[in-house]
């Protein structure tokens, strides 16, 4: 039988050793490399124990038979032992690369452990790594020199670290290089390994020490090789046996990031975007005269339209215009794409009698195209583009073909989303630019500036918004604020980390006994001084430090123990379980917070929604509002924004009493919201009495009004500086949960205020008693006061 074997795998050809070319082996570290079969016979013996008789019967023929070669095993200096041991060798190959490993296919090639010449390589390896002349070993013009060193240090440094430091270095991923098929002229991708197992390293002097060699000992990567040079010199290490060299076709993993960089790297549908995908495309499928169509689906107030920049680029729409006919033809693609068939279709055939039954396909027609893929990538709101492929071959692209797009089709998703979001985008900016959506209190007085432009033909723009201003207004502002919120908030990321360094502790302490290794000591110590330090109060540079803590060491180790240790797998496993798939945290107590936040700052703004749709009918006025820790609105009424109609200080009144009542229910509101809250946060209540009259002005830059004057600026001061102000000669704060406070300066302010509080407490929405208080010195402000009074919380909405 194994006459049969050797027969079906001998190459006819007598053994040369091959060099590298001149220009790369002179850049090689030079490192004494024998030639011998010895250290594979020794894999063999070891290997006798652990295989099942019929493996073991071949291995022991094999050790047999080299063992009988002595010349074999000792070095090989002549080329001529390996032609006078032809089929052993090839027995040999078979052994390494069985039958069902296609041997025609296998791109490989026998190894001097240096390097420094290579025997015994299949035909596959010699088309891509011979030159013209089979002299020489080429490599692809893509792969560095100093890259091709590094990666051939690290390949020695990783067997030498295997045998006498029992360390597995994860420094061996291969290398990526390209070669252009002569048969398509397309690219293709294969990876450079090698396979080390038959190479022993032998130690020429005593064995250096781990510490300060260039090793990261907790990911066990080379950090710096020529730090590591220097600790362990070459000089010191031989080695004998050979190596595999490897060339495996990742032409699909390749094509596929290549579109990934070409997606991340462009912002807009540019046609030197698109053929670059379009390349790739091809590349993926293995085919050179082909066409590649991409079509993005774009909506209008939900429905499908007919943008021709993102039909210019599609196989069927690039001669489709805006007009009836070609809209009924894309219409019918939409339609066809959408409910009969939504599914990828692969016509090995296109038929005259096909493009009759479907009209929207006669552009291929024109086109010569005898076999077309369309593969439509869909969402939920529907379709959001086509991909499409064309040959002039009939029967060239089939369902083979189809299934070879599938890792891709994703990817072109998030492309085709990306250019809707890009098309609603230049939509909406087109709206904002032309038509600001502004609150119907002061849109009229857009109108009239935008009639002044046309009217006046005015050159300058900026006179759309720069002139708006509305004088005389009467401003009322309020804030509902957290209290605590910046403590709340980074009680909470206390208490996940403190949750998250628990978890590691006893994760470790898991490992610990699965895993003989010192490393997972020194975690555990430096954990439980984090978890120390963050007991009672966690600082800024606690956090920063845990999560580099986290990230840098915990994470690496955990990782390389998942994949090395069944048993830890588990364990790890477990762990990460329990985290935030996206950045490896526990968020349980952040989430909450932010949910609890979220649910107040909802429930206060729904409120003063529903209520600005009924006090608006009083008397129009410009009302907004914004989210801080909490929610802060301004309001501004006058005779200037509604000029049409009578402006009475009755309606001001209205609204200031409006603003109490109202306050005093959201206080109530977020008090009953307490029972349903995952985190205990109460809102504060602080209205600001301004009882002189201001300008606001429209601020292009911001799309929003803002004080117009260096004297009404200070009104805005006060607003800023006063959320957090201090009862004077006091650490008390002004505003407390439960309680309305009102800031102004002037005694006469009050008497309107007093009388609205002595009204709401008769209606015991205010409980009695007014507190006239004095408040600190602010920077800029000087001379505020307050009146703070108890809200009725238990009170019954009216």
């Amino acid at each position: 039988m194994e006459d049969v074997f050797v027969s079906e795998l001998r190459d006819r050809r007598k053994f040369r050793l091959l060099y590298p070319e001149p220009d790369v082996a002179c850049e090689l570290p030079n490192i004494p490399g024998k030639l011998t079969f010895l250290p594979f016979i020794n894999f063999l013996k070891e290997r006798l124990s652990t295989t099942s008789d019929i493996q073991a019967q071949f291995y022991r023929h094999l050790i047999k038979r080299f063992e009988a070669q002595p010349a074999l095993l000792q070095t090989i200096e002549d080329p001529a032992i390996l032609d006078a041991n032809e089929d052993l060798i090839e027995l040999l190959t078979f052994a390494i690369f069985p039958v069902v490993g296609e041997k025609d296919k296998s791109i490989y090639t026998l190894a001097i452990p240096n390097r420094s010449g290579f025997f015994c390589y299949s035909d596959p390896f010699k088309k891509l790594f011979l030159d013209e002349k089979e002299e020489f070993v080429k490599l692809p013009a893509d792969i560095p020199i100093d890259r091709l060193r590094d990666n051939f240090l690290a390949a020695i440094y990783e067997s030498a670290f295997r045998k006498y430091y029992g360390i597995h270095l994860n420094n061996s991923a291969g290398l990526i290089c390209s070669f252009t098929d002569p048969s398509t002229d397309l690219i293709r991708y294969y990876r450079l390994c090698e396979d080390r197992r038959f190479v022993d390293v032998q130690l020429n002097g005593d064995l250096p020490k781990l510490e300060h060699c260039g090793i990261c000992l907790n990911t066990f990567r080379i950090l710096d090789i020529e730090k590591l040079m220097k600790q362990m010199p070459l000089e010191m290490l031989s080695l004998e046996g050979f190596s595999i060299l490897t060339a495996e076709d990742v032409t699909t993993d390749e094509s596929v990031e290549e579109i990934k960089k070409i997606l991340l790297s462009h912002d807009s549908y540019e046609t030197t975007y698109l053929e670059d995908l379009k390349q790739a495309v091809r590349t993926l499928v293995g085919l050179n005269d082909l066409e590649v169509g991409l079509m993005p689906f774009v909506k209008i107030n939900d429905q499908f339209v007919l943008e021709e920049e993102y039909t210019s680029q599609s196989l069927l729409g690039k001669r489709l215009h805006a007009n009836e006919a070609d809209t009924a033809l894309y219409n019918m693609l939409i339609e066809f794409l959408s409910n009969q068939h939504p599914e990828p279709v692969a016509i090995a055939n296109v038929t005259e009698d096909l493009i009759h039954d479907i009209p929207f396909l006669s552009s291929l027609k024109a086109d010569g195209v005898k076999s077309y893929i369309v593969y439509p990538m869909q969402n939920s709101d529907g379709l959001l583009g086509l991909l499409e492929l064309a040959s002039k071959v009939p029967h060239q692209l089939n369902f083979e073909i189809l299934t070879r797009l599938e890792p891709i089709i994703p990817l072109l998703s998030l492309a085709m989303c990306k250019n809707k979001e890009q098309f609603t985008g230049k939509i909406e900016r087109l709206i904002k630019d032309n038509f600001t959506a502004l609150q119907p209190s002061v849109h009229w007085k857009f109108e009239e500036v935008a009639w002044e432009y046309l009217r006046n033909k005015a050159e300058d723009a900026s006179v759309l918004t720069g002139n708006v201003v509305f004088d005389n207004v009467h401003p009322l502002y309020g804030a509902i604020d957290i209290r605590n919120s910046s403590v709340e908030r980074n009680h909470a990321i206390q208490r996940d980390l403190k949750e998250q360094l628990n978890l590691i502790g006893q994760t470790l302490d898991k490992l610990d006994v699965l895993v003989q290794l010192p490393l997972l000591e020194g975690l555990k110590f430096k954990n439980q001084a984090f978890q120390k330090a963050i007991e009672d109060v966690l600082l800024a540079e606690d956090e920063v430090r845990i999560n580099e803590f986290l990230e840098n060491e915990v994470e690496p180790i955990l990782q390389h123990l998942q994949k090395s240790n069944s048993q830890a797998q588990v364990v790890v496993e477990n762990y990460y379980g329990l985290l935030n798939p996206h950045d490896g945290h526990l968020y349980q107590f952040r989430r909450e917070y932010e949910e609890t936040l979220a649910q107040i700052n909802d429930a206060v703004i729904r409120y003063l929604e529903e209520e600005e749709e009924n006090i608006q009918q009083s008397y129009p006025h410009y009302f907004e509002k914004y989210r801080t820790d909490g929610v802060e609105y301004n309001i501004y009424i006058g005779q200037s924004i509604a000029p049409q109609k009578p402006f009475d200080s009755l309606y001001l009144k209205n609204l200031r009493l409006w603003q109490l009542k109202s306050m005093a229910e959201i206080a109530r509101i977020t008090h009953h919201l307490a029972p349903s809250l995952k985190v205990p946060l109460q809102t504060t209540q602080l209205i600001l009495i301004h009882s002189q009259p201001i300008a606001i002005s429209f601020r292009k830059d911001e799309r929003r009004f803002d004080v117009e004057g260096s004297y009404n600026i200070r009104y805005e001061i006060m607003k800023k500086r006063i959320d957090k102000v201090h009862l004077k000669d006091s650490t008390e704060r002004l505003t407390q949960p439960g309680k309305l406070a009102l800031v102004y300066f002037n005694q006469k302010e009050t008497d309107e205020y007093q009388q609205y509080i002595n009204f709401l407490q008769s209606k015991e929405i205010l409980k009695s008693g007014i507190e006239f208080l004095e408040l600190e010195e602010l920077q800029g402000v000087k001379g505020l006061k307050a009146m703070r009074v108890d809200v009725n919380l238990e009170g019954i909405r009216t």
